[in-house]
């Protein structure tokens, strides 16, 4: 498809523009759904697309009224958030006073006022209800609402300033952005869904968890999808879904890329790894995990040990034994060398489990629910063993712990799987080839 896109350039002089409408800024290492994202911009800027980064949310750092663009995402793509100037990579919101007063003495209250005043404010503070360190970070808690009409506005603003051939909303709740006055039948409109959102509020429903799509049904899911042209599924089931509840859209099963890693360091024996961000259905696996499948793991590989990884350890006080809690990690790549065996343990979910991924990734036998293999049918049994009961789940680490040859042959099976199907020329390309398509048929007609 080059020359196709060197055609439509040499017509419109100038390189294919692409827009990504967001809430969140995706941060490295932060959360599976920002990883994904990064990993498909990072393929299009190697295309020499043009890309803008829409940010809805208005405050990406909370109550502090600046925030520092991550490296990751400044170096691929130009960044406009809604209510801020941006400096640098540096973004100032000004339009509350009392969020700067508060930041600018926040200091001075940590450094000079006195244990009981502080006490003082903190039982006022509790009384009222708000605790500062309640928000998840970059994470609005409107996530899942639709686009208001105030993110309307400033997206259509961005659409009338850059001019774009593409537009891919994040997420099918900001659908209707794509339902904008100012995008003509020559821009291409996407949605990247990440999962079966409906799916997910019927999952929830059935473990009575909260969550807050809870009135987000397949009808508003297809409301919101038929808006887009072309629907980006991140794993095979979830494209089927689509298919159905969308027929009128094309579907593209897109998972997230991956390329084999080498290690540096050895495994430790009976090392565990889960890696998660602070996601409830990752925080409600582990819980599961750690009250009723550990324990029968220590009783029978005594001097077995788990390190979580990532923010879901924020949702953890209790100790447990043999398990780390080491938080957020910029540098995977240790403890996936480290480990013998990956964990997915997870009860709820729909989309492609990242941590899957990227285990597969660095050649690591992994142990998963049903729920967490979705998408990845073809490699059960061979990248990834199944269980879904406490029982299973325990013996099937067990196995893996104590039998090496079985171990290594899995790990070399999910290299294998990674280089064959993952690598992103095979996962993201077709994504590009509908992009230049599209686009070459338009220069087809303005030729003629």
């Amino acid at each position: 498809m080059t020359n196709n896109k060197t055609l439509l350039e040499s017509e419109t002089n100038r390189a294919i523009r692409i827009q990504f409408v967001s809430r969140e800024i995706p941060v490295e290492n932060l959360i599976g759904s920002s990883t994904y994202i990064l990993d498909l911009i990072s393929y299009l800027c190697q295309k020499d697309y043009e890309i803008e980064y829409i940010l809805l949310n208005y405050s990406p750092n909370g109550e502090i009224p600046w925030y520092i663009i991550p490296p990751s995402i400044a170096a691929l793509t130009n960044i406009v958030a809604k209510n801020n100037l941006r400096i640098g990579r540096i973004l100032l919101r000004f339009n509350s006073l009392s969020d700067w007063l508060t930041a600018l003495l926040r200091p001075v209250y940590n450094l000079l006022l006195p244990e009981k005043l502080k006490d003082i404010y903190r039982f006022t503070r509790d009384r009222k209800g708000k605790t500062y360190n309640e928000a998840k970070p970059n994470i609005p808690q409107f996530w899942g609402t639709p686009a208001t009409a105030e993110e309307i506005a400033f997206a259509n603003s961005r659409f009338v300033k850059f001019k774009p051939d593409v537009v891919i909303a994040n997420y099918a709740f900001l659908g209707s952005i794509l339902d904008s006055p100012f995008l003509d039948k020559t821009v291409l409109k996407v949605i990247l869904t990440h999962d079966v959102l409906s799916q997910r509020v019927v999952d929830y429903q059935k473990l009575g968890i909260p969550s807050c799509l809870m009135e987000y049904n397949k009808e508003t899911e297809a409301i919101e999808l038929c808006k887009a042209q072309v629907l980006l599924a991140i794993q095979e089931e979830d494209a089927k879904v689509f298919q159905e509840i969308a027929p009128q859209c094309e579907v593209i099963s897109m998972p997230m890329s991956a390329v084999p890693h080498s290690h540096t360091v050895k495994q430790v024996p009976g090392r565990c790894l889960f890696v998660g961000s602070a996601t409830d259905h990752n925080v409600y696996g582990l819980q599961w995990f750690l009250k009723y499948v550990w324990p029968l793991v220590l009783e029978s590989v005594p001097h077995c040990s788990l390190h979580v990884c990532g923010t879901v350890c924020n949702g953890f006080e209790e100790a447990f034994p043999n398990v780390r809690f080491l938080g957020r990690v910029n540098d995977l790549e240790p403890e996936y060398s480290n480990a013998e065996v990956c964990l997915i343990p997870l009860i709820i979910g729909s989309g492609l489990k990242i941590k899957l991924v990227e285990a597969m990734s660095y050649g690591r036998a992994c142990v998963s629910t049903s729920v967490g293999v979705q998408g990845l049918g073809e490699i059960i049994g061979s990248a990834v063993l199944v269980a879904d009961t406490i029982e299973d789940f325990a013996a099937a680490i067990r196995m893996l712990l104590t039998n090496l040859d079985k171990r290594q042959w899995m790990e070399e099976q999910a290299h294998k799987y990674v280089t064959e199907k993952l690598s992103p020329k095979a996962v993201y390309q077709p994504f590009v080839d509908k992009i230049e398509q599209h686009l070459q048929q338009l220069a087809t007609g303005m030729l003629e």
